[in-house]
């Protein structure tokens, strides 16, 4: 184990666009790493505010050498998702983590470390809104995982454009919010029943900040007055 003071109120200070992002029950399905096969998914639980989804990956004609594994943890508020990313530093038997930068950009906060044989970005771990998600080669051949970084953080990250929308059983909406200054307003009273089916939800405010409360998502904002949320809803995703 690594000991390594690492500075979580720096990474809240750094997290900005994350406060205003709330993804609920994403999903990986098989499609979305191209050239790519997906092998193996396992849901796991941590606790009452933590549930995780590991995927194991490997390319299509690699005969096994080259292999990625994905953690996607959920968590109730951004504050968590960055408690949960010093967890996994904090319990690493690596000493070369290095902040992600410029070299391995994603998320609210990354890091990054390179494979010991060829150099590549072999794992990158980073935090977007109420999300941590952890990638990393483990196969014979090392991987650079920044292309898969950067997809998912996208994925969890921005607004698709209607136009652009081909998948049909995404939804996308803006909804006209009323809001009080410093006061929490649910979005959705259940999110269980948010998503039908299984579905992914992904909320993305114009500020403030997004956080789950007991089944809520609540919505506060630092200014009085009408926001446009913008709400995306995947159904069918079990």
């Amino acid at each position: 184990m690594v000991d390594i003071d690492y500075d979580i109120e720096d990474w809240a200070r750094e997290t900005t666009l994350g406060r205003r992002i709330f993804n609920h029950n994403y999903r990986m399905r098989g499609n979305e790493l191209r050239g790519w096969e997906l092998l193996k998914q396992t849901t796991m639980q941590d606790g009452p505010q933590i549930g995780e989804r590991v995927y194991v990956w490997q390319r299509k004609g690699s005969q096994g050498e080259e292999v990625i594994r994905i953690s996607i943890s959920e968590l109730h508020h951004w504050r968590l998702a960055l408690e949960q990313l010093r967890a996994q530093l904090s319990h690493s038997m690596r000493r070369d983590i290095a902040r992600g930068g410029g070299r391995a950009a994603a998320g609210d906060v990354s890091f990054a470390a390179d494979g010991p044989k060829s150099g590549a970005v072999a794992a990158v771990t980073f935090t977007r809104g109420n999300v941590c998600v952890s990638i990393s080669s483990v196969g014979s051949h090392e991987v650079d995982v920044r292309p898969v970084a950067r997809g998912l953080d996208i994925a969890l990250s921005e607004l698709p454009q209607k136009k652009a929308l081909k998948d049909r059983r995404q939804t996308v909406t803006r909804r006209a919010v009323a809001v009080k200054a410093r006061r929490g307003t649910p979005l959705f009273e259940q999110l269980s029943d948010a998503a039908p089916g299984g579905g992914w939800l992904k909320v993305v405010a114009p500020d403030g900040e997004l956080s789950r409360e007991g089944d809520a998502l609540v919505y506060v904002s630092p200014n009085a007055g009408r926001k446009r949320v913008g709400i995306v809803i995947a159904r069918g995703m079990e």
